[in-house]
């Protein structure tokens, strides 16, 4: 992909495809005009700033859809600066951030990537503290019935990447995360069997290493 962040490093670059694609999706937004929330917006962000605040860990099933691919698997987050997104079947694949860095193993093949946190807009939700009002930006609140979706950026930093959070509302709960690119490619994670007080070791979070080269 031509949009990928510099910096990424593949290894080698044919039997990296997956992670890179990954790596791409989260790696930009469209930048674009911020409208003024309204006092209801603002409390609707509130109870959610509210909520992500006392949910600092968690592990869930996913399911991916978007123009990235399909793909299942289990999501653990681990508040501040841990996640791991871990894919079954053919994919073979999994994500890892720790210690300020975002690494993707392909474990089919043995090649990994690499790209700073810093990078993509994953970071609004490993912060120790989650302020919506402060390092995220919330660029937009949507309500549908008993559904409530928030889109985020990095405030003064809009060109590094975009996050929307779907929740469905009586009682709050996290239901989906969405990614969008420049070029308006959406990676989305549906999330189902929420578990807020997993069991969470620190082998989950080590960083994947690539296979050696034969």
């Amino acid at each position: 992909m031509s949009s990928l962040e510099p910096g990424i490093r593949a290894r080698p670059r044919r039997r990296a495809l997956a992670g890179l694609a990954l790596l791409g999706a989260l790696g930009g937004c469209m930048p674009g005009a911020r409208p003024v929330l309204s006092a209801s917006d603002q409390t609707d962000v509130g109870r959610v700033e509210t909520y992500l605040n006392g949910l600092p860990r968690f592990e869930a099933h996913f399911t991916q859809t978007g123009d990235f691919g399909p793909g299942a698997g289990l999501i653990w987050l681990d508040r501040p600066g841990r996640l791991r997104i871990d894919y079954e079947g053919a994919a073979a694949r999994v994500m890892v951030i720790a210690g300020g860095r975002v690494r993707v193993l392909d474990r089919a093949t043995g090649a990994l990537t690499t790209m700073a946190v810093s990078r993509t807009p994953l970071g609004l939700l490993l912060a120790p503290t989650i302020t919506l009002s402060g390092a995220a930006h919330v660029d937009s609140v949507a309500r549908s019935g008993q559904q409530l979706r928030l889109v985020l950026s990095k405030q003064g930093q809009p060109g590094q990447g975009s996050l929307t959070l779907d929740f469905t509302d009586g009682p709050l709960q996290l239901r989906a995360v969405s990614v969008t690119n420049p070029y308006r490619q959406v990676l989305t994670m549906q999330l189902s069997g929420l578990d807020p007080d997993p069991v969470l070791t620190q082998e989950l979070f080590q960083p994947p290493a690539a296979a050696p080269r034969s």
